[in-house]
């Protein structure tokens, strides 16, 4: 008897063992010897690895299959209905669905399978435990039920998944914590003969796991790039496995086109590599996916980024993953695809006559980080050994918040202490008419919290950071506001008043509160000082 046979058999016969001793014995038979048989029988099914049993519920059969080696308490099943209409194949957590969104979040979206809340085995408790326990699961109507080929595909589709989730959660058990992979990130560079700080270094992954999209910027040679590609290999991305993409950005960019893909004359639709590293991400949603816009700013990114950059506004959570709207609504082969929480976006610039200024609503969506410090002599890592890249799954990287309400309850006194110190400096902006508004602040307090509970920032090393990032990359301008606003912003930044003769000023970093905002303040004001204006973006030459 085939598979599909012996399933029916069991929906047709299971309530009649209950009247005839004969048929208890063949129902009993067919569900704990029988059908295991059949189902180790079919490729990739091996005994050696697998335990399959057929149990008996309340008041319905079911079938599961086990990895011998899995700690975790998750199978896929064979579930038969409590009225005998329906046979369900599952992927669940017997004891608790305490993974259930963890199971959902890692499996890709395939159309034979379903990760919705619809699944109905029956009435009774045990039922309803189950259906709370289900996960991933395709259903069967017994009236049309499928061929013997389609119920062989879905099992093996759903235990390929299965496979997946194990894995993940046999590398989760041994992935380091935020700290720990920090200091790898940081040798990993290190060793390669590139100078960070350790703090730039936590800086980048705190901004990453904040926002999937940042944006490096420094004079050239500082290795903007590197730190990019550098950052990627560490965590397991590469050119050769497919996970990262460097992506040139032409002057002659004007819509997205060149990034998502076109429809040629022959009325065939051109995927544009970003369109494809995205369909990689989505499925393979446990490994992360780093795509590096260089030279970003050559065109104006507003008009080339801006489809991308509003899909990225409207991350939500959906089933406990992270979804957004789709980034080709109208196109009929790809109007499903959104931005998956697994692909990054690192943008690369340089500030000078040959590129392009950022808009405020630009500037309000990313990090800012900049790179301005070359270190000839750094010569450690001729003597760092060679580390091993450790196993880094997304889940460890991506946004844990979205929402001030996903960190408020946990992290109330850390977000109205945060929240104060914004004020403050919105007075100051204000008469700059500057503000930074709702989204800055929710995502300054998700910084802040990756940062402090890591053990890697105090309060004031991370907001340092967020004042040079997220609000003087704002400034910019020649009139009186501008310069007496940055004079306010320094004395915030180190309780002191800036000496009238702006050239002769000294910051003593040992005993100012924020150091780098500190120095980026004078270097603005001292630019104001001598040429009559002033900007983020221009370094100053002394």
């Amino acid at each position: 008897m085939s598979l599909r046979e012996r399933l029916l058999f069991l929906v047709e016969h299971y309530d009649e063992r209950q009247r005839d001793v004969l048929m208890k014995q063949e129902v009993e038979n067919m569900l704990t010897r029988r059908l295991p048989m059949t189902i180790y029988r079919i490729e990739g099914m091996s005994r050696e690895n697998l335990r399959i049993s057929g149990l008996h519920g309340e008041r319905f059969p079911y079938l599961r299959i086990q990895s011998k080696q899995a700690e975790a308490n998750v199978g896929v099943l064979y579930i038969i209905s409590e009225d005998r209409k329906r046979i369900y194949l599952t992927m669940m957590e017997m004891a608790s669905p305490f993974h259930q969104k963890e199971i959902r979040f890692l499996t890709p979206d395939h159309h034979r399978i379903l990760k919705d809340e619809d699944i109905v085995i029956g009435t009774s408790i045990e039922a309803t435990e189950f259906e709370e326990g289900a996960a991933l699961y395709i259903p069967y109507n017994v009236e049309d039920f499928p061929t013997e080929r389609q119920l062989k595909e879905d099992l093996i589709i759903m235990m390929q998944f299965y496979e997946q989730y194990l894995n993940v959660h046999a590398q989760e058990k041994q992935m380091t914590s935020d700290k720990d992979l920090i200091h790898h990130i940081y040798h990993y560079l290190k060793g390669t003969g590139f100078y960070y700080e350790l703090s730039d270094v936590a800086n980048v992954y705190f901004s990453l796991k904040t926002k999937p999209f940042v944006i490096l910027s420094g004079v050239s040679g500082t290795g903007k790039t590197k730190i990019a590609q550098l950052f990627a290999e560490s965590i397991g991305a590469s050119e050769d496995n497919g996970q990262i993409a460097l992506l040139p950005v032409r002057p002659d960019w004007s819509d997205s086109s060149d990034l998502i893909g076109y429809t040629d004359l022959k009325g065939e639709f051109r995927k544009g590599l970003f369109l494809k590293m995205i369909e990689r991400a989505l499925n393979n949603p446990s490994k992360p996916y780093i795509i590096i816009l260089d030279e970003m700013n050559v065109a104006r990114v507003e008009h080339y980024l801006s489809d991308i950059l509003s899909v990225i506004e409207s991350r939500k959570w959906k089933e406990g993953r992270i979804v957004t709207y789709p980034l080709l609504p109208g196109h009929k082969s790809f109007r499903d695809v959104y931005l998956p929480a697994n692909l990054f976006v690192i943008g690369t610039i340089n500030m000078d006559e040959t590129t392009h200024s950022f808009s405020q609503k630009l500037l309000d969506r990313t990090n800012t980080i900049e790179f301005n410090t070359i270190k000839l002599d750094a010569f450690d890592f001729l003597l760092e050994e060679e580390r091993e890249k450790p196993s880094t799954q997304v889940i460890q990287l991506q946004s844990q918040f979205l929402h001030l309400k996903d960190v408020y309850h946990q992290y109330r006194e850390l977000v109205q202490e945060i929240t104060i110190e914004l004020i403050k400096i919105n007075d100051i902006l204000a008469q700059m008419d500057l503000q930074i508004g709702y989204r800055v602040r929710d995502e300054v307090c998700f910084y802040m919290v990756y940062a402090i509970k890591s053990g890697m920032f105090t309060f004031d090393q991370a907001f340092d950071f967020q004042i040079l990032q997220k609000v003087l990359p704002r400034i910019g301008g020649s009139d009186y506001n501008t310069l007496e606003g940055l004079k306010e912003l320094y004395h915030y930044s180190t309780s002191t008043v800036l000496d009238e003769v702006v050239d002769t000023a000294i910051l003593e970093a040992e005993q100012i509160r924020f150091p780098k905002s500190g120095r980026k303040l004078m270097d603005m004001i001292k630019r104001f000082d001598r040429y009559g204006y002033t900007s983020f973006w221009a370094s100053t030459t002394y």
